[in-house]
């Protein structure tokens, strides 16, 4: 929302139409249209790409409609202006479906009712109704070779966003995923065979669901997921944060008492590291995030704001994990590309549904993945602890409650005398701690809650420190272990050396030796010495 105080605008956060941006002149459109103009000028081209929620593939395509349709006004300013685009001289007809708008939750015929009012509500568009009603694909088929047979050379413009937004939502229903497979097999297989109707096809997604017999049928798309060429198609790059961004960036510096440097490293921190293409060192900005962040001012989590996605959280939690793990997974790229939607392997959910991204390409070839930022990395930890409690884990609502209040008001010094013990005394009995990691995934999880880093978030060039934790008097560097002494721990952290990344700060660093005594079912005291 406009306010007196903002004058510039920022990122669009909730329009994804991009007429009504542009046209509102309400929010800021981030100019990606040379990299479109590149990505569909060859002929008849058929595509896929998928990217996390929330990184606007639906604006994506609605910039791609008002291209196909020719609506030079929009793009004045932008670089598609000043490019020999076929929609200047030869508009086309275009198909736009919404899968999102297909609710599983409804029932199966309110989901074929959506469909097919979709499929109708184009052909009264275009004039060319009323359709085949035999089947949802009888329609499709027909409705695809009457708009077609409307354009100047025959061929349409099909787009379709969140294609697999319906099954998403039921890969833990195996009865109803297999309805669904038949259900929208029938209208996408109409896709291949119009093809030679269709000047240009988009599908987006999350995920590449490529052993159902839906993705069997498209096998001719092109997929553009992990293309270097469109590495930062989605998403906003550290150069546009100086470039276009630079304004917003700064105005939101102000607000918080920072530099300009000291304000993008924050956002950056919070919102990129999205790397999309082993080819490319590219990364990104969830968009949506970093627009609410330069919006309201705040460094927040907003990707949990969206919707939490339970099932990710659920399958973490059967594999024995928990989300400080994720870091340093490896997977070959056939693993992440190729999904079964029955299995769904945990490695390929978490990374194509964006809680895991590309963080290095080993010499073999293989991908190390890991947590993209803090965002991330706060939707992980809260919606494990989140599940855990409804399991009966420990509320520890009120020991992270003082936990934080006594952060800020008496410094970290109070965590170690008083609240890291509280929160183990709160485990009950029962509750088996009977290793270092079962004892590290309390402390992991507790250290994550308060707002400490932790686990592989940052790392020196001979390991990685369980946790750190700052505040005005300095950096906390933890090691944590179980069983053995807090000297040992200290011993450690200090022998590699640890603190390093942080030496450079203007604050003291100082490392923390944290045990755990099973026998006491207890920390020790922990113990504190300057780096």
């Amino acid at each position: 929302m406009e306010t007196a105080e903002r004058r510039i605008k920022v990122p669009t956060t909730g329009v994804f139409d991009f007429p009504t941006l542009i046209e509102g002149g309400k929010g800021m459109y981030i100019d990606k249209t040379a990299l479109l103009y590149e990505m569909c000028s060859d002929a008849d081209q058929q595509l896929f790409i998928s990217r996390p929620r929330r990184f606007g593939k639906s604006l994506m395509l609605s910039t791609l409609k008002a291209m196909f349709e020719g609506r030079r006004e929009l793009f004045k300013g932008l670089a598609l202006d000043s490019l020999p685009w076929e929609g200047w001289t030869q508009p086309r007809p275009v198909l736009h479906f919404d899968m999102s708008r297909l609710s599983p939750s409804e029932g199966r015929d309110a989901m074929k009712i959506a469909l097919a009012g979709q499929i109708r509500a184009a052909a009264d568009a275009f004039g060319v109704g009323p359709l085949d009603t035999g089947s949802i694909g009888f329609a499709f088929d027909e409705l695809i070779g009457k708009v077609a047979a409307t354009s100047g050379d025959g061929k349409v413009v099909v787009l379709v966003d969140e294609y697999d937004a319906p099954m998403t939502s039921v890969l833990d229903d195996p009865e109803y995923l297999r309805w669904m497979r038949f259900f929208l097999h029938d209208f996408y297989c109409r896709l291949k065979v119009n093809s030679g109707s269709i000047r240009f096809l988009m599908l987006t997604g999350v995920t590449k669901l490529t052993k159902l017999s839906i993705f069997s049928g498209l096998n001719h798309l092109k997929d553009r997921t992990m293309d270097p060429r469109f590495a930062t198609l989605l998403g906003y790059t550290p150069e546009e944060l100086d470039g276009p961004l630079r304004e917003n960036i700064e105005e939101f510096a102000a607000r918080n008492g920072m530099d300009f440097a000291a304000a993008k490293k924050a956002l950056l921190s919070w919102y990129d590291g999205y790397r999309f293409s082993p080819k490319s060192e590219a990364k990104v900005c969830n968009p949506v995030s970093l627009g609410n962040a330069l919006e309201t001012g705040e460094l927040k989590n907003y990707w949990e704001a969206t919707g939490h996605a339970t099932m990710i959280v659920n399958r973490i939690k059967a594999a024995d994990e928990i989300p400080a793990d994720l870091n340093g997974m490896v997977a070959d790229q056939l693993d992440l590309d190729v999904c079964d939607a029955e299995t769904m392997p945990l490695t390929a959910l978490l990374y194509q549904g964006g809680y895991l991204t590309i963080k290095r390409v080993r010499p073999s070839g293989r991908l190390e993945l890991g947590i993209p930022n803090e965002e991330v990395s706060s939707s992980l930890a809260k919606g494990y602890v989140a599940t855990l409690l409804r399991n009966g884990m420990p509320d520890w609502s009120e020991e992270l409650a003082c936990a934080q209040d006594d952060i800020i008001e008496k410094g970290v010094e109070t965590l170690l005398k008083k609240n890291l013990k509280a929160a183990f005394a709160a485990v009950p009995h029962e509750w088996k701690i009977d290793g270092e990691r079962e004892a590290k995934r309390y402390f992991l999880l507790f250290m994550k809650l308060i707002g400490a880093d932790i686990s592989g978030e940052r790392q020196s060039a001979r390991g990685r420190a369980d946790a750190v934790l700052q505040d005005k008097a300095g950096t906390y560097v933890f090691e944590f272990k179980y069983g053995k002494t807090a000297q040992e721990a200290m011993e450690q952290a200090r022998t590699k050396e640890y603190g390093n990344p942080w030496m450079d700060s203007s604050l003291p660093v100082f490392y923390v030796g944290v045990n755990y005594d099973p026998e006491k079912r207890g920390i020790d005291d922990p113990l504190v010495e300057p780096a």
